[in-house]
């Protein structure tokens, strides 16, 4: 199987800015309280070489050399799969961390298969809890980001607003996967 990194494809083509607003509106958020201290949660979230272990969908990350980790400005790759029936699709895409506020914070973008100019954002947020504390993970689309999604919405843009609302659903459904995954890890 062939992996698609970022850089391969040419200069990055202009948005339609048409679609801007579906995609602006493109936030999703799932939370879950874990019975675990807060700093071992926080530990968790930033140990980006884990990801692998919880989410269905990025199955692999690495901090690039030359680049602070686990700070603002750190940079990593993430190695994201998506399979349906028997084909799957494989991509590499630069990220760069925004937010680190510990233990609070952790937040980062994902650039675009083009240039790398970023497409979305991530983060999760670690809070007490009286039964130990509670993590957020949050997905946000930038209204010009051009993700995959924004692509083929652009292709299709009659389809926008299927697929728009087809990514929010499998968004919430692996990152409601991922959380709970970390609450094993965390409660073990």
């Amino acid at each position: 199987m062939r992996v698609e990194r970022w850089g391969e494809h040419g200069p990055r083509p202009q948005p339609d800015h048409g679609l801007d607003p579906p995609f602006a509106a493109t936030r999703v958020t799932v939370e879950l309280v874990i019975p675990c201290p807060v700093q071992k949660a926080w530990a968790l979230v930033c140990e980006v070489e884990r990801i692998g272990e919880f989410s269905p969908e990025c199955v692999a990350a690495w901090w690039l050399p030359g680049y602070p980790a686990r700070a603002v400005g750190g940079r990593f790759e993430g190695r994201n799969r998506v399979t349906e029936a028997d084909d799957a699709e494989e991509w590499i895409r630069p990220c760069e961390v925004v937010v680190f506020d510990p233990p609070r914070e952790f937040a980062w973008t994902v650039g675009d298969r083009f240039d790398g100019t970023p497409a979305t954002r991530w983060a999760f947020r670690v809070l007490p809890h009286p039964a130990g504390c509670l993590i957020q993970q949050e997905f946000r689309h930038y209204p010009d980001g051009l993700s995959g999604l924004r692509l083929h919405a652009q292709a299709h843009p009659e389809q926008a607003a299927g697929l728009v609302a087809s990514r929010d659903r499998d968004l919430r459904t692996a990152m409601t996967a991922t959380l709970q995954r970390m609450s094993a890890a965390l409660t073990n």
